[in-house]
């Protein structure tokens, strides 16, 4: 039987589940780029509740034996997501036409074995693990009273926060950032759960300043990966490089301007954030 005193936080769980089930079922043979978006925003976000759990019980709870059940549809629909961001995003770099026409043509090549590995994966998905594991959350849950998860959830969130700050200033800058924001991914979803409550010191604002360092981190990585993709793709060209040599240069060349001046203010954004949620 359900404690109402943590219903906030066990709605909130159970109804990630019930929306990774529905996405699940979307995926195979179809690939739609929301569908394959919003599974792995849900696995994150579960991700983000074990990580919790781990925090509030760190020798009875790991959160990498939890996520081990979602990895290996996370991963493999991560292959598929990243050639569609890739794609969309080259799409709107103007002066890149054959550069964009021959790199679909490798992307869809590619495509087919992601797409088999995903439906694998998701065939093979153990349903009665993840039965076993809500059991297990609930279980978890239950041991607090609703005053002491806020103030727990609000732990949480100083203790990512400063391992955050501790990758800030061990490189002096934030060549860390992809990992801060995997971090920020941890915060968000708790964050959100907290800042409307009357009994939280979060507030919107909170909410917002963590968003933007999050989104800002996002369109540096998307970009960043996109770079990543387009150079093994023309390194490994043994024909008609010519064809495409100055688009690519050309291109790699906004890129990286773009990600320096993206970088600063990444580093900006998120000093702000973790000022503002004084960690």
């Amino acid at each position: 039987m359900k404690n109402p005193d943590q219903v906030f936080i066990l709605e909130y769980f159970d109804r990630q589940l019930d929306e990774f089930s529905v996405f699940l079922k979307r995926i195979p043979g179809v690939y739609k780029m929301k569908d394959i978006h919003q599974i792995r925003v849900r696995i994150k976000r579960l991700k983000a509740i074990f990580r919790l759990l781990e925090f509030i019980h760190p020798v009875e709870f790991r959160a990498k034996d939890r996520f081990r059940l979602f990895k290996p549809v996370f991963k493999n629909a991560g292959l598929i997501r990243e050639s569609q961001i890739n794609l969309s995003l080259l799409a709107n770099y103007s002066g890149t036409d054959k550069l964009y026409k021959s790199y679909s043509k490798y992307v869809a090549n590619l495509r087919s074995e992601w797409n088999a590995n995903l439906d694998s994966a998701v065939s093979a998905f153990n349903h009665n693990h993840l039965i076993q594991i809500k059991e297990e959350v609930h279980k978890y849950f239950s041991k607090s009273t609703e005053t002491e998860l806020v103030g727990l959830l609000t732990d949480f969130i100083y203790a990512e926060c400063e391992r955050i700050k501790d990758m800030i200033d061990e490189s002096g800058r934030i060549e860390y950032a992809h990992e801060g924001r995997i971090i920020l991914k941890n915060i968000k979803p708790v964050l959100a759960l907290l800042w409307p409550r009357v009994d939280s010191i979060f507030n919107e604002t909170h909410y917002k300043s963590l968003n933007t360092s999050e989104k800002l981190i996002g369109n540096w990585h998307d970009r960043v990966v996109l770079l990543d993709s387009l150079t093994r793709f023309y390194r490994g060209r043994d024909q008609n490089k010519k064809k495409i040599s100055e688009e690519y240069n050309s291109l790699k060349k906004r890129i990286q301007k773009y990600e320096k001046d993206a970088m600063e203010e990444i580093h900006r954004s998120l000093e702000e954030t973790l000022l503002l949620l004084k960690a």
